[in-house]
């Protein structure tokens, strides 16, 4: 895939992984528009990195349709979709007074948000020589995480749905990545004490993921993911106790 002179929408594009995507997407010369929740570093981030801000929470119908109505009024097409927005919990499931809610809103943030964005996208997508759908996954999709009761969860789905996808969606020209990160340097990953995690920098990340969409390569396993998902087939139940270790703030 060509990654200069497109119209990119980046999810969640206010700050960690979303932000760095930007960043670099810009500089390399496309149009890049972001969404998030939160007007205030949204604008921060649109003002840092040149890109255009549309504010919207990615779980609320209307606001998907009204970011992408904006697009098409301004742009005609979308070249590239890539969902990133997420949320990473962590929380005892019978103990936090607000189960309930988390299992919700990380259920809707992270798996239905990206899916049900991505089919509003079609019809703009399709208006592009060269389209793609990018979904920001996770290695965790390999491994339970006793810690995290849904986030995994989340993961695993979007992992399986982006194969379908892809398989889907290729007769229609439209190329299905997925970049599956290990744990990350931002904030999301702050919450972890466990020193068993080599965090990944969000600018190696992003390089690494840009020159996987340029080769094609479809499915990204970066860092130390490549050994959760080696680990997942070879001895899951070593796995998953080294995962049940895991210790958070």
């Amino acid at each position: 895939m060509d990654l200069t002179s497109k119209i990119v929408l980046v999810t969640g594009g206010g700050s960690g992984i979303g932000l760095e995507l930007t960043r670099q997407l810009v500089a390399l010369g496309n149009t890049v528009i972001i969404c998030g929740r939160e007007a205030g570093k949204l604008a921060e981030a649109a003002r840092l990195t040149g890109a255009q801000a549309i504010p919207g929470d990615v779980t609320v119908a209307e606001d998907q349709e009204r970011i992408l109505s904006e697009i098409k009024a301004q742009h005609s097409r979308l070249d590239l979709l890539i969902n990133n927005a997420g949320i990473f919990l962590a929380y005892d499931f019978k103990i936090d007074p607000d189960t309930l809610q988390k299992i919700e809103r990380e259920i809707a943030i992270n798996a239905t948000a990206p899916l049900t964005l991505t089919r509003r996208a079609l019809p703009l997508l399709e208006q592009s020589a060269q389209p793609g759908v990018l979904f920001i996954g996770s290695g965790i999709a390999f491994v339970a995480s006793p810690g995290t009761p849904v986030y995994s969860g989340t993961k695993a789905l979007i992992h399986h749905c982006a194969q379908t996808l892809r398989h889907q969606l290729q007769p229609h020209g439209i190329t299905v990545f997925e970049a599956m990160p290990p744990v990350v340097d931002t904030d999301m990953a702050k919450v972890l004490k466990s020193s068993n995690f080599k965090l990944m920098k969000p600018e190696d990340l992003v390089r690494e993921i840009l020159d996987g969409m340029r080769r094609s390569q479809t499915e990204m396993l970066l860092g130390q993911s490549r050994q959760i998902k080696w680990m997942s087939r070879i001895a899951p139940a070593f796995l998953f106790r080294q995962f049940a270790k895991t210790e958070f703030h």
